[in-house]
């Protein structure tokens, strides 16, 4: 019985060292594909934090790009208002210019003349005034 025991206890030594060497590659394989797969997380992990940074760059970019069209777009309101005001004006302006000339076609009013009237510029003597300059 002692020899039964002991070619028992071989048997499960053996069977121990058999499964201690067909099994411990694998546990290490199981450890190396953990450890890998842990550090694709990490690295995942990162490059989700980089698309939410990115995302977040784009959306505040966006809202920039969306001001600009705005104030862009008051601008432009703004000139096409003043771009009619001036168009208005010019009109007004040419009705003016045809209006005075009309008035100036015709002959200036006598009453008119003699109420502005300055011997500077009706007496045709004193047009060419000789300058006083004087030399000392």
């Amino acid at each position: 019985m002692s020899r039964t025991i002991i070619y028992a206890v071989s048997a499960l030594v053996v069977a121990g060292l058999m499964w201690w060497l067909v099994a411990m590659p694998r546990i290490e394989l199981a450890e190396s594909n953990h450890a890998t797969a842990a550090e694709k997380i990490v690295e995942l992990q990162k490059l989700d934090e980089q698309r939410v940074d990115l995302i977040r760059d784009q959306q505040l970019q966006i809202l920039d790009i969306t001001e600009n069209e705005r104030r862009n777009r008051e601008l432009l309101q703004t000139i096409a208002g003043q771009s009619r005001a001036q168009f208005h004006a010019l009109k007004e302006l040419q009705q003016n210019d045809k209006t005075i000339t009309e008035y100036l076609r015709d002959g200036v009013p006598v009453e008119l003349g003699r109420l502005y009237q300055r011997t500077a510029t009706t007496d045709p003597g004193t047009y060419r005034k000789p300058s006083e300059v004087r030399t000392d």
